[in-house]
């Protein structure tokens, strides 16, 4: 509990007149907080369900027995949590053991109070600790009661206040931010108070040194509610462990949000929606030196008019970009009109830095109706990993334009199967160019591009891949390829399968093709537009014509795999002889499957090892699971 201290003037006269000077701005008295009964769930219950106990009667209840089960309070948002009142069943006849846990994204809880014990009475009971500026979800873990191992509360209420009511330092105005922000030291909370917040220049939070335990937060009282707008934006600048939370960009003219040379910075549950200029305009830019360990996850990005991606990392201007990055749980959405270049959704390096590791990965993110330009997501650097993601119904695909090294698994590329304007519109796959790149366990489904294409080069970088000073045009050159691996992947209901080569100098070289399944009604299934010494082995084809070369059975056996749909998805069935316990060679890489499945010793052909099961570990996503709302 907050407890306010009076002070107190001295007068002329002598008296002593006591004046309470005004807490700090947004401080208010604790207050009981709202909630409703359908943000109360348990870990179980015997009938008397979590929602009795917050229905203000006493003879009411939830009950669970057993050491460990929980009840769970949803605050709706960030709050500070001050104290609890509880009561119990039989209170005035045994006591309760319990301990309290505070969150605030539902994942990591941190306790408290421990042992918690509740004395002799039947009424609430009030159980403090120290102050949790902010917590939105607050769990009790019983340890049962004095007689026997149940946990049986009539009654929980939760004390505090509200974000916008004394979470942090809380701000209402420009001039209040860029005065926080001047004066946050590790542990600061800006919280911005509903409302516009616009200047003619950045909000610039520069060597600002946060710590992984006590980070420095600016985040949004209402989530979405404080909006930078007109001319301005936030630049973070040789900072370290700041977290920006739950504001809106609508700024104009200018990159919403640039971190530069800054590392361990968090971008989470952001909107990002600024109006169309009719000029270049990079969203989100990563850049400058000793940039790594950033996140942004859980924001919306879109709707994008403009030119230039929504997400691009520069690098630090001597070869090098950021690493170690996430990018996870973004929606990204309603990108155009079509452009032939320039309007990637991300664009994760520049050919200058792509003999660069980034060791960044993208995943867990929804695309749809990402319709810039030929690629949306295009990766720029070396030894990056592409996983997890869903591009629905979005023109272009992804693409390693540049680099090394790089892993593109688990993704789900869900075309409508309705033909582009013109071409080059295509809703395609993945596109690579460098050596060493793995391509596996994904899915692509009424695509109507291209699903895999291994292209030829318009440049020979080696097959070390590090030719000596390359110059400016051999860098944005398209490289040959070397030693590319596309491996138990699943194409279906598509206007082309995989690809190798093209009409440019460079085939690729030393690659394979391994335990795929095409089936598709048009095209070739497997295309060799040049020749190569491309290794195939173990692949199915089946509805079209099989190949434009001669291939053994061993090599691309026409065979149907026999699907059968399962969440709209078209997987193996137990009558997939074809593919089942059929794949050849050993991939050690590939320990899973598509849907996050551990594969048996014999491993299925295709992105998916045959199962019963009706639920995944790894899905298509929707946009529930993404974004600022996601849990």
């Amino acid at each position: 509990m907050i407890r306010r201290k009076k002070l107190f003037t001295v007068l002329a006269c002598a008296c002593l007149l006591p004046a309470l000077v005004p807490a700090a701005p947004g401080y208010a008295a604790d207050a009981k907080l709202p909630f409703p009964a359908s943000a109360v769930t348990a870990s179980k219950d015997d009938g008397n369900v979590p929602a009795n106990a917050v229905d203000g009667n006493l003879a009411t209840r939830w009950s669970a027995n057993g050491d460990g089960e929980w009840i769970k309070l949803d605050l709706g948002a960030n709050k500070k949590v001050s104290y609890l009142k509880m009561a119990f069943l039989n209170g005035d006849s045994r006591t309760s053991k319990f301990d309290i846990q505070t969150s605030t994204d539902n994942v990591s809880f941190k306790t408290v109070k421990a042992n918690v014990t509740s004395s002799l009475n039947a009424g609430l009971q009030t159980f403090d600790f120290p102050d949790v500026n902010a917590a939105r979800y607050v769990r009790i873990i019983g340890h049962g009661n004095s007689a026997n191992a149940w946990n049986s509360y009539t009654e929980v209420e939760i004390y505090g206040e509200g974000a916008e009511s004394g979470e942090g330092v809380l701000v209402s105005t420009s001039a209040e931010l860029t005065a926080a922000i001047g004066k946050a030291v590790p542990g600061t909370t800006i919280v911005l108070a509903d409302g516009t917040y616009t200047q003619d220049a950045p909000f610039v939070v520069s060597g600002k040194n946060g710590t992984a335990n006590s980070p420095i937060t600016i985040k949004a009282a209402n989530p979405g509610q404080a909006v930078i707008s007109g001319g301005a934006s936030l630049k973070i600048q040789k900072s370290s462990y700041v977290t920006i939370e739950g504001l809106k960009f609508t700024n104009t003219g200018n990159t919403a949000l640039l971190l530069d040379g800054s590392n361990n910075i968090r971008v989470t549950r952001n909107q990002f929606a600024l109006p169309a200029t009719g000029k270049d305009l990079i969203w989100l830019q990563v850049s400058g030196a000793n940039s790594h360990h950033n996140r942004i996850d859980h924001n919306d990005f879109g709707p994008k008019n403009d030119t230039n991606p929504l997400i691009a990392y520069e690098g630090d201007g001597k070869g090098n970009i950021s690493q170690y990055d996430v990018i996870e749980y973004n929606y990204f959405h309603d990108v155009g009109p079509w452009v032939d270049n320039g309007k990637e959704t991300i664009r994760l390096g520049l050919s200058k830095v792509s003999l660069s590791n980034g060791y960044n990965t993208i995943q867990y993110n929804l695309f749809e109706n990402c319709d810039g330009e030929p690629e949306i997501v295009s990766v720029k650097s070396s030894g990056n990993t592409v996983r997890y993601n869903t591009f629905k119904t979005s023109k272009g695909g992804l693409t390693s334009r540049h680099g090394h090294n790089n892993e593109f698994y688990g993704n789900f590329f869900l075309g409508d199967g309705v033909e582009p304007e013109r071409k080059g519109m295509e809703q395609s796959g993945i596109r690579v160019y460098g050596n060493d790149h793995k391509i596996y366990n994904n899915y692509f489904e009424k695509l109507t591009g291209t699903a895999i294409h291994l292209d030829s080069g318009s440049f020979d970088g080696g097959t070390g891949g590090y030719p000596p000073n390359p110059t400016s045009d051999q860098l944005k050159a398209h490289w040959k390829i070397y030693r590319a691996q596309v491996v138990n992947n699943t194409i279906v209901g598509s206007k082309a399968g995989i690809v190798i080569g093209s009409g440019k100098a460079y085939a690729p070289q030393d690659s394979v093709v391994a335990n795929n399944i095409v089936k598709n009604s048009t095209g070739t299934l497997y295309n060799e537009a040049a020749t190569s010494n491309t290794v195939f082995e173990g692949n199915l084809g089946y509805g079209s014509t099989l190949s434009n070369k001669s291939r053994t059975a061993a090599e691309i056996r026409n065979a149907d795999p026999i699907f059968q749909t399962v969440n709209g998805l078209q997987k193996l069935s137990s009558a997939s002889k074809a593919a089942i316990d059929a794949a050849v060679g050993t991939h050690s890489y590939i320990k899973e499957d598509m849907d996050g499945e551990v594969r048996s010793s014999a491993h299925d052909i295709g992105a998916d090892e045959f199962s019963t099961a009706s639920s995944f570990k790894n899905r298509p996503l929707q946009k529930t699971d993404v974004g600022p709302d996601a849990p």
